[in-house]
């Protein structure tokens, strides 16, 4: 039985994405959900048995983005993008980054897993290259910075 459109669709953008209530729609990859706990291993003079392992900084990776452009989903990055760099100078009064919410979907769209990041903003964009002797997909990649989702 051939799959259809419709299903083929929801097999492939799975990842919800929204950054204080704006809807940045659907995305078939997402990257760089990742913690880094950095523990810091500290020889204590004397102690021949072990290293005394202390808590470092928490490092918490940028999440990179990927689909294929359409019409709709694009243009709501394109006036997200437009409206957080026309407060980049002045971020210390645009109260800060936002908080974006990633919802993870099977492929009945029921909802599987939702991360929380804090304090994000948008660190690049790259949209298509352009090639007319091609036949390849138009994507575009959303790469955004945080401060943490646990």
């Amino acid at each position: 039985m051939p799959i259809s459109l419709d299903t083929m669709l929801a097999l492939t953008t799975r990842f919800h994405v929204s950054v204080d209530g704006v809807d940045l729609g659907g995305w078939a990859r997402c990257q760089g959900l990742e913690v880094k706990f950095n523990p810091e291993p500290q020889h204590d003079g004397g102690n021949y048995q072990y290293e005394t392992v202390l808590p470092g900084a928490i490092k918490y990776t940028p999440v990179t983005l990927q689909r294929a452009i359409n019409s709709a989903d694009t243009a709501k990055v394109q006036s997200w993008l437009r409206e957080r760099a026309s407060g980049w100078i002045d971020a210390h009064s645009s109260g800060g980054g936002g908080t974006a919410q990633i919802t993870l979907f099977d492929a009945h769209a029921q909802k599987v897993a939702t991360w929380q990041l804090r304090n994000v903003y948008p660190d690049s964009w790259k949209g298509p290259d352009l090639d007319a002797g091609t036949l390849g997909i138009a994507t575009e990649q959303l790469v955004l910075v945080h401060e943490g989702f646990l």
